[in-house]
């Protein structure tokens, strides 16, 4: 696979006609952190030869930021992940059991469900949202928070389908809250990170880009099963009132009535009602 994802890298900057210094401009703008040099030496060594430097990360932001010259384009995806299904095309063999049933299965099962339902959900292969990049700057403006997103969880990594602010598009799963956000049905809520044990340590608190503040609803794909979040951050603590609740939910539910709109045909969630 790698040298696949590599022969289709050259082989799709070329038939695009971008620069090498287009292709690093855009991983930068998503979180990658190769210098130019470093990324014009993998790609054009030989696989076997290739910088040890390079983790399987650089090189899914390098073909996700390939893939989404070619989406600038309204041009279909032409480069492979590595990591998980993040490039997957759209199919609608989803779910074999909805998360209603969850609890008849272990945790690798409910997982394997649930990486279907995000591949099913058509949301990883669809291109720019202009809706979902409308929306999260409207919450963004709403609450005063200096960040917004809507996220999708794959095996390994978090991938923003729409975001605002200083936020990476590309992060290891480990590292992101949403993963933790996805694992209930109720909304998380972190009035301020460092006052809670399970993140005060975190990698986004304590370092770039500092986040402070939290809150998010699970999204859902087919069969009901949690595939990403809607969610605000910001650098500072904030007080959440249900009245913020409230308005938060909104906003999910819109996200939600949007991921409907990306379902192929034959896929459904687990029922018609929006976010819980």
């Amino acid at each position: 696979m790698h040298q696949v994802q590599l022969e289709l890298m050259l082989t799709a900057l070329s038939a695009g006609g971008f620069s090498l210094e287009q292709a690093w401009l855009r991983y930068c703008a998503m979180g990658g952190r190769l210098t130019e040099a470093q990324m014009v030496r993998f790609l054009h060594t030989d696989q076997s030869q290739a910088d040890p430097g390079i983790t399987d990360l650089d090189r899914d932001i390098l073909a996700h930021s390939i893939n989404e010259m070619f989406w600038d384009r309204d041009l279909p995806s032409c480069v492979p992940y590595v990591l998980d299904s993040m490039g997957s095309a759209r199919t609608a063999d989803g779910p074999s059991i909805s998360a209603a049933a969850a609890w008849l299965l272990t945790d690798a099962e409910a997982e394997t469900e649930r990486l279907r339902s995000l591949t099913a959900s058509g949301l990883l292969a669809s291109g720019p949202a202009p809706a979902l990049d409308a929306l999260v700057v409207e919450a963004r403006d709403a609450f005063d928070v200096s960040s917004a997103s809507v996220s999708l969880i794959g095996a390994d990594h978090q991938f923003l389908k729409a975001s605002v602010g200083p936020l990476c598009r590309l992060l290891p799963r480990r590292e992101s809250f949403c993963d933790e956000a996805i694992r209930t049905s109720a909304p998380l809520v972190l009035p301020d990170t460092m006052g809670d044990e399970r993140f005060r340590h975190h990698s986004l608190v304590v370092s770039e880009p500092s986040m402070r503040f939290y809150a998010a609803y699970p999204l859902r794909g087919p069969g009901g099963w949690n595939i990403g979040t809607f969610c605000i951050l910001d650098q500072h603590p904030h007080g959440f009132s249900a009245g913020d609740r409230r308005v938060l939910h909104t906003f999910a539910n819109r996200a939600q009535r949007e991921v409907r709109t990306h379902l192929p045909a034959g896929a459904a969630l687990l029922d018609d009602a929006d976010v819980s």
